[in-house]
């Protein structure tokens, strides 16, 4: 058992932010050895604050992912962007992830200011580094490192772990020393069933194209021991009747599809056997309706 109020350790949280797509979430599975944070190829498809610890011998990180920051168009995005900002506020470290070619607009300016602003020890990350060759990621990591803008800057991958170490070792350096936050074991401060709504949103977001996905909501409406095996009812919301069909599929092969693979991702997650009752209700503009967004976990409800 691992002295968790050593006089040596640290602890501490890493706020993870940056544009869509620029591979946060699995930056995050990749330095955790994890797959508590659902990735795909689809813009927004984190929409919560994710936290998932790293306990090491004399530091404990809760890395904490966030939605890509963009422009807030409806009130669901809004939700999104307000999440940024209040991580940003309340976090110890920052990771500022970028492509190694990244899109210079409003957005990313404004990301870049809003960090700066935080004056929170910061390390900017150039994802994807794998990328460029090898004469040209060394001269783009001497650019980003000109002016006293980040505490360091670190050119990673994700996908194949290329100094992910030395950005582990960075964030440990930054860290304030103190007593760990949380068991030895835990990897993560959200509920259970929280993954299991992101692991059925991870099917939808697989399985369906580009505009169903964003339209839905999961929430887990029963989470109990029944015998032998955990009982999961989950609802899935849609804005319209079509995409109630759609998420049905002919005969209800698609929700089938769905709760099959979700099952078995969940199964895996929490170690048991479990029944996964998937239920398809329409919540008419859901994403543009404060109270629903309220009730499905997006926006604080007090």
């Amino acid at each position: 058992m691992k002295d968790t109020n050593n006089r040596s350790s640290k602890s501490g949280f890493v706020a993870i932010v940056g544009l869509p797509n620029v591979g946060k979430s699995t930056l995050v599975n990749k330095l955790t050895e994890t797959d508590l944070c659902i990735v795909s190829s689809r813009p927004q498809t984190t929409r919560n604050m994710i936290s998932v610890i790293l306990t090491l011998p004399n530091a404990q990180i809760i890395f904490q992912d966030t939605p890509g920051f963009h422009e807030a168009k409806t009130a669901l995005n809004q939700a999104f962007v307000d999440s940024v900002l209040k991580t940003i506020k309340l976090t110890d470290i920052i990771l500022l992830v970028i492509e190694p070619n990244p899109r210079h607009d409003d957005q990313f300016e404004e990301i870049e200011r809003l960090v700066t602003k935080s004056q929170k020890p910061t390390i900017l990350v150039i994802n994807k580094i794998d990328t460029l060759d090898q004469k040209s990621a060394d001269a783009l990591i001497i650019s980003r490192s000109s002016g006293s803008l980040f505490n360091s800057v670190v050119g990673t991958s994700a996908l194949t772990g290329d100094n992910c170490d030395l950005l582990l070792n960075k964030v440990i350096e930054l860290l304030p020393a103190g007593p760990f936050l949380y068991g030895e074991e835990d990897l993560s401060n959200m509920p259970e069933r929280f993954f299991a709504e992101e692991l059925i949103r991870e099917q939808i977001l697989k399985l369906l194209g580009q505009e169903i996905p964003h339209k839905t909501a999961v929430t887990v409406e029963a989470f109990k021991e029944v015998g032998n095996r955990i009982l999961i009812q989950a609802n899935i919301h849609v804005e319209r009747d079509s995409q109630k069909k759609i998420l049905i599929g002919r005969g209800g092969s698609m929700i089938k599809n769905i709760g099959m693979l979700a099952r078995e991702k969940i199964q895996e997650f929490l170690n048991s056997p479990v029944r996964l009752e998937l239920f398809v209700k329409v919540s008419p503009n859901w994403t543009k309706n404060t109270n629903k967004l309220k009730e499905f976990g997006y926006l604080d409800s007090r």
